[in-house]
């Protein structure tokens, strides 16, 4: 049987509460259509078509055709995909999982996409969901932009499946980085890999009473899940089909994918769709509904120009993607960055309720989850600080609470002002919250849960920088994908410890997919229920303890309680 799944003060609350971020170590990859509102090609380009239903289903079941795929194409409910063949792996790129959500499709929960009667030729990306690769532009990518990628073993199945959402603060980033291509994944570990687009920004996160007129939910917002959670749907009607079992299904993500991994999980309308979650350095935290308005969408709907309109929602869908991404705020990443942005939150109905609050409840009690974070992962994005600057930082982003703060984290315990404010930027967003997640998870009774603490500096850092265990650094190991570290023709050749971490990450990752337990040969991981707080210590070699950072997320807790 399938189990179940599922603002000074206010600023602080929001930091602590969010774990979103840059995403990736590497830069997000340009996308191969521009940023318009026209669209690009869609699957129904493939063939004749019939209008897809409204369905929330997402297999296809509203009476597309089942004819045969032929030969050497893959049938999925919606018409025949053909990809490319490799060294032991098949790849499936840009198959669209649903409608491309433009003109009155903006601002609306996904549908199912058009039926293509003839073989759809998945060999290249979709583009990747409009963004801005900077704060200050350009735009890249496109409206239509729901697309997913399949690598696929060609070794006889069934084989668990990993499907990946993928980081940028919600606002940058696609399934298409090079750094999450599947291919070693799928071949090393025998396991089907799934990536995939989602709305960002104001497009995936934008909530107003306008939108929820004729959004079937009677809610507005949270579109960026939506799409997450159809693309589930997507992947259990669809994914037997490529040597996949929906029934030991992975859902995993970093940064802002971990903190949607966790909003997917506290969402029942995602129950059954997966049977695992795993966690990268994320929130299960989520805001509420009338603090999100007053810190996001209400200054934004006031820049919009669209506020005093007579119709807003219509107002709303004439702006140009250029304006809607460029409106403010913007919410461009930033890892140690004070407050979030553009993200979920709670709305009452596809997020009922804070994700930590579910956790408690019981309901995912059955749930084999794993939540981590990395031992530095701000140090990538925390200036070269003085003492007197360390001090002003903590002083404004604190308030009232800076003494405190500084107390907890005096310069004298770390090397430089700059180390301290790595560690309690890390300590704030990130580790204390993995720790907070895990405790919610045993609380309601799950014994499945299981904690890591990556800190694996053992990379060849370039010269003049200072190897440390930064955000997003473990997904080099997960994915393997060492040649994405550097623009051609720099190439990275990984040292020995590189390659027993890569063996340890890929093998953990794919056995978690394939049992519900992380543990290998490797490592034996403890239970979060064996000890007071027991994780896996990621590194060369690895380990076993109980406690990570304690002091400092004891004074987290009891500053900003859970």
């Amino acid at each position: 049987m399938r189990t179940p799944r599922h603002r000074v003060l206010l600023s602080l609350a929001a930091w602590l509460a969010c774990g979103d971020d840059s995403g990736s170590p590497t830069p997000v990859a340009e996308g191969s259509g521009d940023a318009t509102s026209e669209g690009s090609s869609s699957a129904a380009d493939a063939g004749s078509s019939s209008a897809a239903d409204d369905s929330s289903s997402g297999t296809g079941a509203h009476g597309c055709g089942t004819s045969e795929p032929g030969d050497g194409a893959v049938l999925t409910a919606f018409g025949p995909v053909v990809g490319t063949a490799g060294d032991g792996v098949d790849s499936f790129l840009g198959i669209p999982y649903a409608t491309p959500p433009l003109g009155a499709l903006r601002w609306q929960p996904p549908i199912d996409p058009q039926c293509w009667s003839q073989p759809l030729v998945a060999d290249a990306f979709g583009p990747e969901c409009a963004q801005l690769q900077s704060e200050d532009g350009p735009l890249l990518g496109d409206e239509d932009c729901l697309t997913l990628n399949v690598w696929a073993p060609q070794a006889a199945g069934p084989h668990p499946v990993m499907v990946f959402l993928h980081g940028g603060g919600h606002t940058i980033g696609s399934g298409s980085d090079p750094l999450f291509d599947g291919t070693l994944l799928a071949r090393e570990r025998s396991v089907v890999v799934v990536t995939l687009n989602y709305r960002l920004g104001a497009l995936g996160y934008l909530a107003d009473a306008s939108l929820a007129v004729d959004d079937p939910r009677g809610v507005s917002g949270n579109y960026g899940l939506l799409d997450q959670i159809h693309a589930l749907r997507w992947v259990d009607g669809n994914i037997a089909a490529f040597g996949g079992d929906p029934e030991r299904t992975l859902l995993f993500g970093e940064s802002a994918g971990a903190v949607s991994t966790c909003a997917v999980v506290g969402s029942p309308d995602a129950d059954g769709l997966y049977t695992r979650a795993l966690v990268e350095s994320g929130t299960c935290s989520f805001r509420t509904a009338a603090s999100y308005e007053a810190d996001v969408t209400a200054p934004w709907i006031a820049a919009s120009g669209c506020a005093d309109d007579a119709d807003v929602a219509a107002c709303l869908r004439a702006m140009s993607v250029q304006d809607v991404l460029t409106t403010p705020p913007v919410g461009f990443p930033s890892v140690s960055a004070l407050g979030q942005t553009w993200s979920a939150f709670v709305d009452g109905v596809t997020l009922p309720a804070s994700t930590l609050d579910r956790l408690r409840s019981g309901a995912l009690a059955q749930l084999p989850l794993v939540v981590g974070s990395n031992a530095q992962e701000t140090a990538r994005d925390v200036p070269t600080l003085t003492e007197d600057a360390y001090v002003a930082l903590v002083q404004a982003s604190f308030g009232p609470y800076a003494e405190l703060v500084l107390a907890q984290y005096p310069v004298a315990d770390y090397a430089d002002p700059t180390a301290a404010y790595v560690a309690l930027s890390s300590d704030a967003k990130f580790v204390c919250g993995a720790r907070r997640a895990v405790a919610a998870a045993r609380d309601g009774g799950g014994s499945s849960v299981f904690r890591y603490h990556f800190s694996y500096d053992g990379y060849e850092a370039p010269r003049g920088s200072v190897p440390a265990a930064f955000h997003g650094l473990e997904l080099v190991y997960v994915f393997g994908n060492f040649a994405s570290l550097f623009p051609p023709p720099l190439v990275y050749q990984p040292n020995a410890d590189d390659e027993t971490m890569a063996a340890l990450l890929g093998g953990a990752w794919a056995a978690f997919a394939d049992t519900g337990s992380p543990s290998t040969a490797s490592l034996q991981w403890p239970e979060y229920s064996s000890g007071d707080d027991p994780f896996a210590q990621l590194d060369v070699p690895p380990a076993t303890g109980d406690g990570v950072r304690t002091a400092q997320c004891d004074f987290w807790d009891g500053l900003i309680p859970g």
